[in-house]
């Protein structure tokens, strides 16, 4: 992989151009991560407002009619409800996976066959989550859409 980077002083944004004859599993990776640094979520964490870039966010989930925002090292608080999460991140790697819970397939190591035809879903960090039956399709083809943009 040839790597090219050039200072324009001119430019009013930042471009980036990929050039490729074959999509592979790391080009669609790096692809991804560099159109999540565009997305911001609000998140709070002991009565602070944060700023959290989406390739930073591991799920997003409901509990209790209020919506949490997971990363590695904190959990956050979002004052968004779910379902305006998922509609303002529709063109990202962002996918319903349950009634309650908002997952980026960026953080994605595996799935596998869980009880009842569901999936387990496990994540960069180890941590499990259940994939209902009703989103399995949708999964799927949010993977397969990303993989062959």
């Amino acid at each position: 992989m040839k790597l090219q980077i050039l200072k324009k002083e001119n430019l009013i944004e930042t471009e980036i151009d990929i050039r490729y004859s074959n999509m592979t599993q790391s080009l669609n990776s790096i692809i991804q991560y560099i159109r999540q640094q565009e997305y911001l979520i609000q998140g709070t964490f002991d009565n602070k407002l944060y700023q959290i870039p989406l390739n930073k966010i591991l799920y997003f989930e409901t509990v209790d009619k209020r919506t949490f925002i997971y990363t590695q090292q904190k959990i956050f608080e979002c004052k968004k409800k779910l379902s305006v999460i998922e509609q303002d991140l529709i063109k990202a790697n962002i996918i319903r996976i349950s009634k309650t819970v908002l997952l980026n397939i960026s953080c994605l190591a595996c799935v596998k066959p869980y009880p009842n035809h569901r999936l387990l879903a496990e994540l960069n960090n180890k941590e499990n989550l259940i994939v209902s039956r009703k989103y399995i399709s949708s999964l799927r083809d949010k993977i397969r859409s990303a993989y062959y943009e």
